[in-house]
């Protein structure tokens, strides 16, 4: 027995080291899902880099893009090392933050824009990674009919009505309105809350609307934006017959001068390329903010996507390590060879629209925020129906508790902390 329990000791600490050191191991090879529709020439040379740099192989999974799916990877344990996914801080609550690797402090955020930096962080905590392109949420115009006109994008509120008034007087359409399509109805209340209500709140006040302690109706701000909106209609500076209008119709009346200004999303710029090339579309069409009382106003951002790494991973350590390698500049700089959008990280090379190189230059100066519905877990419900309903009734304090209470309503139903 003597000679036999040092022998079981050594035994059991060889397994222990061994262990250990398995744990502790660069993996041979590290899974990374992303959905289906994803164009993954990228990931395949970033990877093949990765791989010549460290001999590990990475396992593209491709998946459909459906919350369960994912959810149901978690549910079961079944982890990818990583996956591309949605955006913001509404992902980790889907699934759940003690399941999710913890970046906080990670050198890679030095180099991420402060808008997008500020998106990704919750509680002053940071467990996504932001991947891909931001586009802006805006005013974007017709810069021939500023030219014909004499006008250039305004320095602030009271500059843009006059650019409106002198456009109108000159027989052109100031504003193209889309009501019928519906959506488009919500760009200008999004474009004007970076600039009237984020000063105002400011993060304090968004943190408290994530957590139900303030309500939209007593944010003064936000009514003043729905009252610049219905001074725009009954100034008669949208087209004739604005409620028939279709987002097809207003992106040829932007992209042909029937129409100097449209209140949009960059999907206005994709639809118009479409029509009218991207050559005329680059060359004719720019983008501002919607200006504020005393200043140019504040870009509104489309934000990127994010990677995310479950702390339970079989791998990952190795996938933190993969995501590092991902977001170094010269391996950025090759994903913008093959996706358009706005670089969320400084020093990135990428070939830009003009317009793009104007919400590039407001987020480089810190004077751009992610947009609000982005960044509350719970939703704006019916938004374009409130709205539509404002245009009717005039009354922009019960379109601003009408908002409030279907957030409320949504956060409840979600099982959100506070509602």
């Amino acid at each position: 027995m003597k000679k036999i329990i040092p022998v079981l000791l050594i035994s059991l600490m060889a397994v222990s080291v061994w262990a250990a050191a398995s744990r502790d191991a660069a993996p041979k090879r590290i899974s990374f899902a992303t959905v289906n529709t994803t164009v993954l020439t990228p990931f395949e040379e970033i990877f093949a880099r990765y791989k010549a740099k460290t001999g590990i192989d990475v396992d593209i999974q491709t998946m459909p893009y459906e919350d369960q799916y994912i959810l149901t990877r978690f549910a079961t344990k079944d982890y990818p090392d990583a996956f591309a996914w949605d955006p913001g801080t509404k992902q980790y609550t889907k699934f759940r933050i003690e399941e999710l690797y913890n970046w906080t402090n990670d050198p890679l955020f030095n180099k991420v824009l402060p808008a997008t930096k500020q998106f990704q962080t919750l509680n002053n905590e940071i467990y996504g990674v932001p991947w891909g392109g931001t586009n802006g949420i805006g005013v974007y115009y017709n810069k021939d009919v500023f030219a014909k006109v004499g006008v250039q994008p305004p320095n602030n509120y009271a500059d843009f009505l006059n650019i409106l008034t002198k456009i109108k007087a000159a027989g052109i359409a100031p504003i193209y309105e889309a009501n019928n399509t519906g959506w488009p109805m919500q760009c200008f209340t999004l474009a004007g809350w970076p600039t009237y209500v984020d000063p105002a709140i400011g993060l304090q006040g968004m943190a408290r609307l994530e957590v139900n302690q303030l309500d939209f109706a007593d944010i003064p701000e936000l009514q003043q934006v729905f009252r610049l909106y219905l001074d725009l209609q009954s100034g008669g500076f949208f087209q004739e017959n604005y409620r028939a209008g279709t987002f097809e119709e207003q992106c040829e009346a932007l992209a042909t001068g029937e129409a100097a200004v449209v209140f949009q999303i960059g999907a206005v710029i994709s639809t118009m390329i479409d029509m009218f090339g991207k050559d005329h579309v680059n060359r004719t069409i720019g983008y501002f903010p919607l200006p504020g009382t005393n200043d140019k106003g504040t870009a509104c951002l489309v934000p990127a996507g994010q990677i995310l790494v479950p702390r339970n991973a079989s791998n990952a350590q190795g996938a933190v390590e993969l995501v590092r390698f991902m977001t170094e500049k010269e391996n950025l700089d090759l994903y913008y060879q093959y996706n358009t959008g706005i670089p969320v990280y400084q020093g990135v090379q990428s070939e830009l629209m003009e317009y793009m190189k104007t919400i590039a230059e407001y987020d480089n100066n810190g004077k751009a925020m992610v947009n609000m519905q982005n960044r509350l877990s719970s939703s704006l419900t019916d938004l374009v129906q409130i709205l539509q309903i404002m245009q009717s009734d005039n009354d922009v304090r019960k379109a601003a508790q009408t908002l409030s209470d279907n957030y409320k309503r949504t956060g409840r139903a979600r099982a959100l902390p506070g509602f």
